[in-house]
């Protein structure tokens, strides 16, 4: 499905760029083919949580400064609060996607400001993403972590395709852990990925 998609989607952006004399239109066309790709890139996001990637022993203090990095090359700004973490074994790539996938939801649902931290309690870590926008109430949170399912407020003030919680939602089961959602006690979203240290 991605390949059947995806050619055609490449061949009209090629059309567009070439054909499409005013400025302005041009850049639309292209901008909602951007967008589409988007959508497929989620679906494919989706589909893919279940296979492919074998756990493997993972420095997460280097893939948390790896992920900021990233953040800050392409203009978030994203504060990092890390304390010495133990190597775990997980899935680094799917990690990395679902971490990406709450950083990207907090800077497109309105946050002027994203903190990426890590702590450690009991027998669990907890990689925390914490915004300063709107926040989520309380009685849609459930729901929200449920495939093609958005908020019907100010936060979703943003295109998607409703997948992106469902996605970390099943990176962290495949991890024997789990997503927490809360609000932020500075108000705001408190978005929480626990992972078993075992």
């Amino acid at each position: 499905i991605s390949h059947d998609l995806r050619t055609p989607l490449t061949r009209l952006r090629l059309e567009a760029e070439l054909s499409i004399a005013d400025e302005g239109a041009r850049q639309a066309v292209v901008s909602d083919i951007e967008q589409m790709e988007a959508v497929i890139s989620q679906f494919m996001d989706y589909a893919r949580t279940e296979s492919g990637e074998a756990p493997m022993p993972t420095d997460l203090s280097a893939l948390l400064s790896q992920i900021a990095e990233r953040q800050n090359a392409v203009g978030h700004t994203l504060a990092l609060e890390i304390c010495e973490l133990p190597g775990i074994k997980t899935r680094p790539k799917a990690i990395t996607r679902a971490l990406n996938n709450l950083i990207d939801n907090a800077w497109k649902y309105g946050a002027s400001e994203v903190l990426l931290s890590a702590t450690i309690n009991a027998q669990e870590i907890s990689l925390n993403i914490v915004d300063n926008g709107p926040g989520i109430p309380e009685k849609e949170i459930e729901r929200l972590k449920r495939p093609f399912t958005r908020l019907e407020n100010a936060r979703s003030n943003a295109s998607g395709t409703g997948l992106g919680l469902a996605i970390v939602e099943r990176i962290a089961r495949q991890h024997a852990g789990r997503l927490e959602l809360k609000s932020s006690p500075d108000g705001g979203l408190l978005a929480r990925l626990v992972l078993p240290l075992s």
